[in-house]
């Protein structure tokens, strides 16, 4: 066996992946099990037997257990397969499918998708340069406080950033931006009023995985920012292909 093109991985450790170079259209078909990016054009390692692929540069990057921002120190959180069909991920509160992949803290039942561990708990944002925005749930808030986004000016639900000296709040999908509907007058302001409910939690629930990577840039290796940026990016048009 050529080791240089073969190596084992925590998320599959049963067999050798084989390190597979994708091509434009027959890797259309090809899903990152780690990231859930499209592997059509880049590079990877696949195990045919079992049908299962990751980003090089997924692999290089997620860890067999990691520590994150997001649940309380010291427990860690090991990656592993679900068992069973009743989990969300904490963090965008989206589904964990039986079978895919997570970070999951096993004593207090805490999941979170690897593509969502990349997250910071802090970030810059150019919508709002003058200061750093820290991540905030919207369940953390006080009785009838809410955050309209300065982006795109809808109601900031789930996990989003914030500013606390201004009251800025962005969704993760407008921190840089491509989602950005700019309001008059600028920056919205954390508001006391009604309103708002969780219309909105599943839409950003399901923009966040889409999001995670370009929120990740400082914090991954350049490697998975490029790569997997380009993959999840193109995912839109890969389906359409596919079609």
């Amino acid at each position: 066996m050529n080791y240089h093109h073969h190596r084992l991985h925590c998320s599959h450790p049963q067999h050798y992946l084989v390190r597979s170079q994708y091509r434009e259209k027959s890797g259309h078909g090809h899903v990152c099990d780690l990231c859930g990016g499209g592997c059509s054009g880049l590079i990877g390692y696949r195990c045919e037997a079992c049908d299962f692929d990751i980003h090089e540069a997924c692999a290089d990057h997620f860890q067999p257990a990691i520590y994150f921002f997001a649940h309380t120190w010291p427990h860690s959180l090991a990656l592993g397969r679900v068992a069973d069909d009743n989990r969300i991920c904490d963090l965008c509160t989206e589904g964990c499918p039986r079978g895919s992949l997570v970070y999951r803290c096993v004593p207090c039942g805490f999941d979170v998708h690897p593509l969502c561990s990349t997250l910071r708990a802090a970030v810059r944002s150019p919508l709002h340069p003058q200061h750093e925005l820290g991540v905030l749930t919207a369940s953390s808030l006080r009785p009838g406080q809410f955050y309209l986004c300065s982006a795109c000016g809808e109601l900031c639900s789930g996990w989003f950033y914030s500013c606390g000296f201004c009251g800025v709040g962005l969704h993760v999908n407008c921190l840089n931006g491509a989602s950005a509907k700019q309001r008059d007058g600028g920056g919205s302001q954390s508001n006391s009023g009604g309103g708002g409910g969780d219309s909105q939690s599943s839409r950003v629930g399901n923009t966040l995985l889409d999001a995670a990577v370009s929120v990740a840039v400082d914090a991954a290796t350049s490697s998975l920012a490029s790569a997997v940026l380009d993959s999840v990016v193109g995912s839109d048009d890969t389906a359409a292909a596919e079609q």
